[in-house]
C-alpha cells in the first residue's frame, strides 16, 4: 500500500530523503548555491519509486453543481458496457460528470479508484507505477491478502498478458468496482494504448471503467462499440439542456436575478457548453456582459469563452487579478509556491477563497494544500500574461523554477527553468532528477526532457550526458545518441586513469557499442573499467553495477564461468546499493544465461521464475522484465515447457525486441521460433524469424542476420532440402566488424555458422570435413556444457550416417551424460530422425539390460522416456501395438485431444467450443486419466499411437 501523504507535501505519496524541505522564501535571482544538494548523495536516498498521490485524488464536487441526471442514467444504463467513455473538448464537464458517477457508484457499494493522467504517463514505467498504486489503493486491505504470482502461475498461460495482474486483483475483491480515468487524451504511447485495448476487451464482470477524454485515442473504440462493450458520450451529449441551463441559473440565487430571456440567450450562445455557462455566471455582475447578450452573433464558443474570461478577471479585486495571472503559469499550486511567484503572503487563504467562489480552481488533496486550475481557464489567463507582460511571465517562471528546485520537484523545476531560459538551473535540476529516472528505468521521461533542453546545456555537464546516454542507448535512439557521443568521448579521455565516482563516460560508451552490436569495441572499453571495491552509492552504484554486468556477460560468453560468477556477485552488491531494478534485471538475465551455457538449465529456470514473479506486477513491459524474459525464453524452450514459453513471449516479445541487447533479442526470437516449430507451426516459425531479421536489418546488425539465416539452413537440412540449404549458406554475408577472441554470442549457442557448417558437411556426405570441424570446435568448447551437448549429438549423427553405430551411441551417451543432470530436453531431440532413432535404440538396450538383471551404466529410463515422449516417439514401439485407452474417449474429449496436438491453449479451446477454461481443464483431466498419461506431450503421443490424432 502507498504511504500516507506527508504534512509537508500532500501531493506526494512519500517524502524521500532526496527532497529538500527548505521552503524559505527568498528574492528572485538570489544565489542558489546554498539550496542545492550534492546530486548522488541525495539521489541515493530515493529507495522507492515516486508516486504522485494528487493523481489518485478524485476532485471534490463544488457547491451548487447541477446533477447531470440524463448523463448519469445513460452512462449506467447498459449492463453489458463495461467501459463508459466521455469524450468532448475542454470545458464540457467531463470531470464533473465523472465525480457524480463516482458518488453514485459509492452509494451502490462499489469500491472506487481515480487516476488523472498527464503527459509524463507516456513513460511506460511511470504509467505502470501509478496504475498499480491506484489499484492497490482501491482494493485496500485485500492487497495484503493477494499473493504474488507463483512459479506455477507463470509457468502456465494463466498470467500471460500485462492486464492479467490488474484483472486478477480486481476479480479477487469479490465486490463491484468502478475505476475513473481522467485526461485520457494525453496518452499517446503505443504500448500504453495497447495495454488499454487489451484491458477494455477483458474487463471483469464486477468492474466498470469510466473515462474522461478530449479525444478518442487508438484503443479499438469501433470494436468495443460493435460488441456493445462501451457507452460513448460525446460533446453534444454532455451539453446542458435548456432545462438544465434554467436550473443552473435558478440555483445561483436571487442575487443574480437572471431573466428567462437572458437564460434563453445564454443557452443559444453557449449551446449548453458547461464552461461558458459558469463563465457567464461569474461575469453577469458586469453590466457590459448583460448588455452584450444580444450582440455576440456568430461568435465561436472559444472566442466567447475568451471574452467571458476577461470579464471574470476584470470583476476581481486588483490583487486577485495579479494572483490569477501569475499563478496561471503553474501546473499545480501550493501556498508557499504561490507566495514565491506573487511576492505576497497568505496565498492559502486566497486559494481557498477562489475555490469557494467557483473560479475554475480545485484542490488536489483532502487537506486542500495543493490546487490546480481548469486547463481552459488557465490557458486563457496564461496567454494574456505572456502577451501583455512577457517580462512578468519570465520572472514567474524563474521564481517557480527556483522554488521547485529547492523543494525537490525536479520535473516542474526543469519545465519552468526552460521557460525562463535559465540553462544552468534546467541542467542542474535535470541532472539531479535523471539519477533516479535512469536507475528506475524511466527512460522515456529522460528522452522527453532531453529533447526540450538545448543540446549545449546538456553537453556542458558530463554527468548529465552520461545519464541521457543510458536512456538513448536502451531506447535505441541512435540518431539522438550520436549528438552527444563526442561529449562522451571527450569525457572518457579526461577520465582516463581516474577513479570516477559517478558519470563514468567509458561505461556509457561501452554500453552504446554493445547496443549497436559493436561487441569488440564494447568489450575493449569495459575491460578498462575496474569494478572492484568502489565506495559508491546512488547513480554511481548503478553505473558500476552495469559495468559488472557487462563484464560478467563477456566472461560467460567467452567461456570463463568462474570469473563470470565472481562478477555477478560484484554486480549484485552494486545493484543492491543503487536499489536499481533496471540493472538488477540485466544481472538476473546474465546469470541465467550463464547457467544455461554451463549445463544447469533447471537451476536457470528456478532463477528466472523467481525473478519474473517479482516483476510480474509491473504492468509495463519494463526493461528489467524484458531482459529477464529474453533468458527465460531459452530456458523454457530447452526444458520443453512450451506452454509457458508461449505465454511468456506473448507478453514480452515486443518489449524484448524494443529494448534488450541484440544477442539477447535474437536468442529470445530463436527460442520462440523453435517453440512454434516443435508444435508444427511452420508458418508462424517463419514469421518469427522474419520479424527478427527485420529488427536486425533496421538496426544495421549484420552478424545476427547471418545467424538467422543459419537457423534457416538448419531447418532446410532437417527437412531434407540439401540443395536449397547449400544455396542459402553460400549467400550468407559475414559480419565485417571485428569480433572478440574466444567470444561466442548466446544466440549462436543455439545455432550459428560453426554448427551450420558441421551440419552441412554431414548432410552433404563430407564426413572428413565434418569430423575435422567437430574436433576443432570440441577443443574450443571446454566447460561449455550446452555447446558440448550439441557437438556430441552432431558427432553421433555423423557416426550414425557412416554406419558406425557403436561410435554413434558413445557420442550420444556423452551428450546424455551432460544433458540429464541439467534437465535439458529440446537440445537432445532437435537434431532430427538420426538422434531419435539412436535414442529409441538406447531405450531398447536399457530395457533389455533391466529385463536381464544387468546393472547398466548410462542415462536413466525416466530421462529417455521423457525425451522420446517430448519428440512424439513411443519409448517402446513394439509394446504399444494393440494399446487401447482405459476407457473410451467421448467425442468432445477427442476434439480437445486434436486441439492439444495443434498447440491450442486452454483459453483458445474454451473460446472455440463456447465453454469455460475450467470445463476445458476438467476434460483434460479425464483425457489424462483414460490414456494413463500425466502431461500434454504424453497425451499427444498416446493419441497418435491410438490413431485418435492423424
Amino acid at each position: 500500500m502507498m504511504a500516507a501523504s506527508t504534512p509537508d507535501d500532500p501531493a506526494r505519496s512519500e517524502a524521500p530523503a532526496m527532497y529538500s524541505r527548505d521552503t524559505t522564501l527568498r528574492p528572485a535571482g538570489a544565489a542558489r548555491e546554498s539550496h542545492r544538494m550534492t546530486g548522488d548523495t541525495a539521489a541515493a536516498a530515493n529507495a522507492e519509486v515516486e508516486v504522485y498521490s494528487h493523481k489518485l485524488f478524485a476532485p471534490t464536487s463544488y457547491a451548487g453543481a447541477i446533477e447531470r441526471k440524463d448523463i448519469l442514467e445513460r452512462a449506467l444504463r447498459s449492463s453489458s458496457a463495461r467501459v463508459v467513455f466521455l469524450q468532448a473538448p475542454a470545458g464540457h464537464g467531463k470531470t464533473t460528470a465523472l465525480q457524480q458517477l463516482k458518488s453514485l457508484c459509492e452509494q451502490d457499494g462499489c469500491l472506487t479508484g481515480w487516476l488523472t493522467f498527464d503527459d509524463a504517463d507516456n513513460d511506460t514505467r511511470r504509467f505502470s507505477v501509478h496504475l498499480q498504486a491506484m489499484v492497490l489503493a482501491l482494493i485496500g486491505d485485500a492487497a495484503h491478502d493477494a499473493a504474488p504470482p507463483s512459479d506455477d502461475d507463470f509457468a502456465s498461460p494463466k498470467l500471460r498478458t500485462r492486464t492479467d495482474w490488474i484483472v486478477d486483483r480486481l476479480l479477487k475483491t469479490g465486490t463491484p468496482v468502478a475505476i475513473f480515468l481522467d485526461e485520457f487524451q494525453v496518452l499517446t504511447n503505443k504500448s500504453v494504448l495497447a495495454f488499454f485495448r487489451e484491458l477494455f476487451e477483458h474487463v471483469p464482470a464486477n468492474v466498470r471503467i469510466f473515462i474522461g477524454s478530449r479525444s478518442v485515442p487508438d484503443i479499438g473504440m469501433a470494436k468495443l462499440l460493435v460488441n456493445n462493450q462501451t457507452t460513448l458520450l460525446r460533446a453534444d451529449d454532455l451539453r446542458f439542456s435548456r432545462r438544465e441551463v434554467e436550473h443552473f441559473f435558478a440555483s445561483r440565487g436571487a442575487a443574480l436575478d437572471v431573466s428567462r430571456e437572458e437564460v434563453e440567450s445564454i443557452y443559444l450562445h453557449t449551446e449548453g457548453w458547461p464552461a461558458a455557462l459558469q463563465l457567464f455566471h461569474l461575469s453577469l455582475a458586469n453590466p457590459d456582459v448583460r448588455r452584450s447578450l444580444g450582440d455576440f452573433g456568430a461568435s465561436r464558443p472559444r472566442e466567447l469563452a475568451e471574452y467571458l474570461t476577461d470579464s471574470v478577471l476584470s470583476l476581481q479585486p486588483p490583487e486577485d487579478q495579479e494572483f490569477l495571472l501569475r499563478t496561471s503559469l503553474l501546473s499545480r499550486m501550493t501556498a508557499s509556491l504561490c507566495d514565491e511567484v506573487t511576492g505576497r503572503s497568505r496565498s492559502q487563504d486566497t486559494l481557498l477563497r477562489l475555490e469557494r467562489s467557483g473560479l475554475f480552481i480545485r484542490s488536489l488533496d483532502a487537506e486542500a494544500r495543493w490546487f490546480k486550475y481548469h486547463a481552459l481557464f488557465s490557458s486563457f489567463l496564461a496567454e494574456e500574461l505572456r502577451t501583455e507582460k512577457p517580462e512578468v511571465a519570465r520572472e514567474v517562471h524563474q521564481r517557480a523554477a527556483d522554488w521547485n528546485f529547492r523543494n525537490g520537484y525536479y520535473e516542474d523545476a526543469v519545465h519552468h527553468a526552460i521557460a525562463s531560459r535559465d540553462c544552468e538551473l534546467a541542467t542542474e535540476a535535470m541532472n539531479e532528477w535523471a539519477s533516479t529516472l535512469v536507475s528506475r528505468a524511466h527512460l522515456m521521461t529522460v528522452e522527453r526532457w532531453f529533447a526540450r533542453l538545448p543540446l549545449s546545456c546538456v553537453t556542458s555537464r558530463k554527468d548529465l550526458v552520461v545519464k541521457v546516454a543510458y536512456a538513448l542507448i536502451f531506447l535505441r535512439r541512435y540518431s539522438e545518441l550520436r549528438k552527444i557521443e563526442p561529449a562522451l568521448e571527450e569525457g572518457a579521455a579526461a577520465q582516463a586513469g581516474m577513479a570516477v565516482a559517478n558519470g563514468h563516460c567509458g561505461i556509457a560508451l561501452a554500453m552504446a557499442a554493445m547496443s549497436r552490436n559493436e561487441v569488440a569495441k564494447g568489450f575493449g572499453l569495459i575491460g578498462q573499467v575496474d569494478v572492484r571495491n568502489r565506495d559508491v552509492v546512488g547513480f554511481g552504484a548503478f553505473e558500476y553495477g552495469a559495468a559488472a554486468n557487462l563484464l560478467a556477460y563477456r566472461a560467460f560468453t567467452c567461456g570463463d564461468f568462474e570469473r563470470g560468477r565472481e562478477l555477478i556477485a560484484i554486480a549484485r552488491s552494486y545493484n543492491d546499493r543503487a536499489q536499481a531494478t533496471f540493472s538488477g534485471g540485466y544481472m538476473v538475465a546474465i546469470e541465467g544465461f550463464g547457467l544455461v551455457l554451463r549445463g544447469q538449465v533447471d537451476e536457470s529456470l528456478s532463477r528466472f521464475r523467481s525473478a519474473m514473479a517479482a516483476h510480474q506486477p509491473e504492468l509495463d513491459k519494463s526493461f528489467a522484465s524484458a531482459a529477464i524474459a529474453s533468458g527465460f525464453a531459452l530456458a523454457l524452450y530447452e526444458s520443453n515447457e512450451l506452454n509457458a514459453l508461449e505465454a511468456l513471449t506473448e507478453a514480452h516479445l515486443t518489449g524484448i525486441a524494443d529494448s534488450t541487447l541484440p544477442d539477447w533479442m535474437l536468442t529470445a526470437f530463436m527460442a520462440t521460433a523453435r517453440g512454434h516449430e516443435a508444435r508444427g507451426r511452420n508458418a508462424r516459425t517463419n514469421e518469427v524469424l522474419d520479424e527478427a531479421e527485420a529488427i536486425c536489418r533496421a538496426n544495421g546488425w549484420t552478424r545476427p542476420v547471418a545467424t538467422l539465416n543459419w537457423e534457416r539452413v538448419r531447418r532446410l537440412l532437417l527437412a531434407g532440402d540439401l540443395a536449397r540449404a547449400t544455396r542459402l549458406a553460400a549467400s550468407i554475408v559475414p559480419d565485417p566488424l571485428p569480433q572478440p577472441e574466444g567470444w561466442l554470442p548466446i544466440a549462436e549457442e543455439i545455432e550459428g555458422e560453426i554448427l551450420g557448417r558441421i551440419r552441412l558437411a554431414i548432410h552433404g556426405g563430407d564426413a572428413t570435413a565434418a569430423a575435422e570441424l567437430i574436433a576443432a570446435e570440441m577443443a574450443n568448447a571446454s566447460g561449455r556444457a550446452y555447446r558440448l551437448i550439441k557437438l556430441h549429438l552432431l558427432d553421433a549423427v555423423l557416426q550414425h550416417r557412416k554406419g558406425q553405430r557403436n561410435a554413434a551411441h558413445r557420442s550420444l551417451r556423452k551428450a546424455l551424460q551432460l544433458a540429464e543432470p541439467g534437465g535439458y530436453v529440446r537440445v537432445m531431440i532437435d537434431e532430427g530422425s538420426d538422434i531419435l532413432t539412436l535414442l529409441q535404440e538406447e531405450y531398447a538396450a536399457l530395457q533389455e539390460s533391466l529385463t536381464g538383471g544387468e546393472n547398466r551404466l548410462g542415462p536413466s529410463r525416466v530421462y529417455l522416456e521423457l525425451l522420446l515422449n517430448a519428440a512424439g516417439r513411443s519409448p517402446g514401439a513394439s509394446s504399444s501395438t494393440g494399446q487401447r485407452p482405459l476407457e473410451a474417449l467421448t467425442d468432445r474429449e477427442k476434439e480437445i485431444l486434436v486441439f492439444l496436438a495443434n498447440g491450442v491453449s486452454n483459453k483458445e479451446m474454451a473460446s472455440r467450443i463456447f465453454v469455460s477454461e475450467n470445463t476445458i481443464k476438467f476434460h483434460l483431466k479425464n483425457i489424462y486419466s483414460k490414456l494413463a498419461v500425466s502431461s500434454r506431450v504424453q497425451a499427444i503421443t498416446a493419441g497418435r499411437q491410438l490413431g485418435l490424432i492423424t
